[in-house]
């Protein structure tokens, strides 16, 4: 079911926010507008015609002679008033800031209180803007129970017993990869991309990066094992073979023309500096066998696996079961518009918008990623911000599936947040100053110009959802609590827009041997990890 984005809690903080910024405005036009003389003026003659009613003389001369020189007290000070020096003039003021101080510090703490309660109902939302294969749907709650029950996929033993005689080929032909940590990256490499971002980006350096860095240096807590991934098999124009190079070289052309402009997703477009293609693999609908089938080429490491049409069947498979939700999270995704970043009106930027274009009723191009993570003993891993890819990837929507998941990894969650869309923003901007008045950490929350939380789910085996590549996503706080390692296998398939990119890992050759590939996908990696966003959205471009 996919699980819909209602931004609810931006429009009743914006709500209360202006309600209570009336509020302030109102109370001080009340001290402001205060008239005594008027009072006065109008208790004299409401006495006077009693007293002409009455026909009470001499008792009503009295009262009336009574209010006269209450009035005429009232004139005398009046007259003294506009006669008080500089400093009665210096404590009045002072009084009237007092009541704004009074009041404002009243308004805040009110609104303190009214978010704590918003931000406690976040944390504990179930992921949105998430389709979710999960059991008794018509039952599903808003809030995260933390006993939720995932649909159980029917071919899941057969999937696992393919992937796993893929990795025992990986071991007996010294095909193993273990993704590389970001940080032992040095040398020309990391002088190459640290330039070529200097001189085409103009970046600003983080100054907080380097102990950001030394944060996510997780080398000693996790390793990934990828069984297939992107990153041994990516396009480049030195390192690889096509017969659609010039078309390749065409589109990079194009795409590096987009810097500057906004992606299908509403943030910055970026393209890979350094030229690097993730490649999708084809998953052709045939109407035979009424399922998805991989047409083509699926891993080149694996070229050779003896068993890889099981493994390229159950694959397919698994895509169809992903099919009809993907495609039902895409009629609802292609039609909605995105927010220029940090810009309230700028007609000037473009945003590169090509998904309603895309159908997937007769194919599928997506980027297939098999891993195992390892968990050491006693250990909590959490992942980095990140979207799948460049915006020169040109990836739509991730279809996860955690096909292993030992019991005694607990507590993870994966948490989602995402760019802002056209209606997220409640108020036009004559009411910004009062929307945003009341709006505590508003920089870090209620900024419909940056990014939107979207709550979380917890990790667990068959946990199985697609989203659309808007949505930030982190792993946080996956525990091995045991004395020895613990794994976590994945299947990702990350869903190419093939209308605006067909080109796919059939139209590339790879020459050069695995080991070759692993020292040149260095570059790809280290740019990935530092080419990122706006102070405002600061996030990688792959998860490792």
């Amino acid at each position: 079911m996919l699980n819909i984005d209602k931004n609810n809690y931006i429009y009743k903080i914006y709500l209360n926010s202006v309600s209570l910024h009336s509020y302030k405005e109102s109370e001080l036009d009340k001290y402001a507008q205060i008239d005594l003389q008027e009072d006065i003026d109008a208790q004299a003659e409401e006495i006077k015609m009693n007293i002409e009613a009455e026909g009470e003389g001499q008792k009503a001369n009295q009262e009336a002679e009574g209010v006269e020189q209450e009035a005429d007290l009232y004139a005398e000070g009046q007259k003294q008033e506009e006669n008080i020096g500089e400093g009665d003039e210096q404590d009045f003021k002072e009084n009237e800031d007092e009541i704004y101080e009074r009041l404002d510090y009243k308004c805040q703490n009110e609104a303190k209180q009214f978010n704590k309660s918003i931000y406690k109902e976040i944390k504990s939302q179930k992921a949105i803007d998430v389709f979710i294969f999960e059991e008794n749907t018509d039952q599903m709650s808003d809030l995260l129970t933390h006993n939720e029950k995932y649909i159980t996929y029917k071919r899941k033993d057969d999937l696992l017993q393919a992937i796993n005689k893929a990795m025992l080929y990986q071991e007996q032909n010294n095909l193993v990869d273990y993704h590389p940590n970001v940080n032992s990256i040095s040398g020309e490499i990391k002088l190459l991309v640290d330039q070529e971002i200097e001189q085409r980006q103009n970046q600003l350096q983080n100054p907080q990066e380097e102990e950001n860095l030394k944060k996510f240096n997780k080398e000693d807590i996790v390793k990934v094992r990828n069984i297939v991934h992107q990153s041994l098999q990516p396009y480049h124009k030195d390192y690889t073979q096509s017969h659609k190079k010039s078309e390749i070289e065409e589109y990079f052309n194009r795409v590096k023309k987009m810097q500057g402009s906004y992606d299908q997703w509403g943030k910055q477009y970026k393209a890979s500096l350094s030229e690097f293609l993730w490649l999708p693999a084809v998953f052709a609908y045939s109407e035979q066998n009424k399922m998805y089938e991989i047409q083509g080429k699926l891993f080149n490491p694996l070229e050779n696996f003896p068993e890889l049409d099981e493994l390229k069947l159950e694959l397919g498979h698994l895509m169809t079961y992903f099919s009809k939700p993907l495609q039902q999270t895409h009629d609802y995704f292609k039609i909605l518009g995105y927010k220029i970043l940090n810009e309230y009106y700028d007609d000037g930027i473009k945003i590169y918008d090509e998904k309603s274009k895309v159908d997937f009723s007769e194919k599928i191009h997506a980027i297939v990623k098999i891993s195992e993570m390892e968990i050491a003993p006693q250990s909590t891993y959490s992942g980095q911000w990140h979207v799948e890819g460049f915006s020169s990837d040109n990836i739509l929507y991730t279809c996860l599936y955690v096909i292993q998941h030992d019991e005694n990894l607990i507590d993870g969650r994966l948490k989602f947040k995402r760019t802002p869309r056209e209606n997220d923003d409640p108020c036009d901007r004559e009411q910004e100053e009062s929307a945003h008045a009341y709006c505590p950490n508003y920089d870090y929350l209620c900024d419909p110009h940056k990014v939107i939380p979207l709550g979380s789910l917890d990790i667990k085996e068959n946990l199985m959802i697609i989203f659309p590549n808007q949505n930030i996503h982190k792993v946080k706080g996956i525990k091995n609590v045991t004395d020895k390692p613990l794994k976590r296998k994945i299947i990702a398939f990350f869903v190419v827009n093939h209308e605006d990119q067909p080109f796919t890992i059939n139209d590339v050759e790879f020459t050069k041997p695995l080991e070759f590939i692993k020292e040149y996908r260095m570059r790809d990696i280290y740019e990935r990890s530092k080419n990122k966003q706006t102070d405002a959205q600061a996030f990688n471009y792959c998860e490792h």
